[in-house]
């Protein structure tokens, strides 16, 4: 159902009221509100604490972690180095050792100490290592008659 229709004289406010001269409060004085202090604050102490502990403990782990690395590539470079050092004295030792066991180094140490060439240079013969040679004979040898 529709509201019964108003008039506009009705539809219109009334009148205000002239103001008063004299000051008659209709509500009480405004009051700041003030609340209770928090008793969060009590909790969220020991969980800031906690998570900058947290937060110090993980970046101080981090750089512990990486000091270790940096102390083991230091050890690393370190043996990479006596490595390389070793590898080239090695490498003049063969060089050195090649050089003194050379023919001609070999023949002229030994004219030095007198010994003279062969006037013959015999040859073993090719024996063949996939067969097995027969047993030695360990038997003591009979002895001669007694006379």
């Amino acid at each position: 159902m529709a509201p019964p229709a108003q008039s506009a004289a009705a539809r219109r406010p009334a009148a205000r009221p002239t103001p008063q001269t004299s000051p008659s409060p209709r509500r009480p004085p405004l009051r700041l509100f003030e609340p209770a202090p928090r008793r969060r604050r009590s909790r969220r102490r020991p969980t800031v604490l906690l998570a900058t502990v947290l937060i110090t403990a993980s970046l101080l782990s981090v750089v512990v972690a990486d000091d270790l690395v940096a102390q083991s590539q230091v050890r690393m470079a370190e043996t990479q180095s006596q490595l390389a050092a070793a590898q080239t004295r090695q490498k003049q030792l063969q060089v050195a050792v090649a050089q003194q066991s050379a023919p001609q180094i070999v023949v002229t140490e030994a004219k030095q100490l007198g010994l003279v060439a062969p006037p013959q240079v015999v040859d073993i013969p090719h024996v063949p290592l996939d067969v097995a040679l027969p047993a030695p004979d360990t038997a003591p040898a009979a002895a001669p008659p007694a006379t």
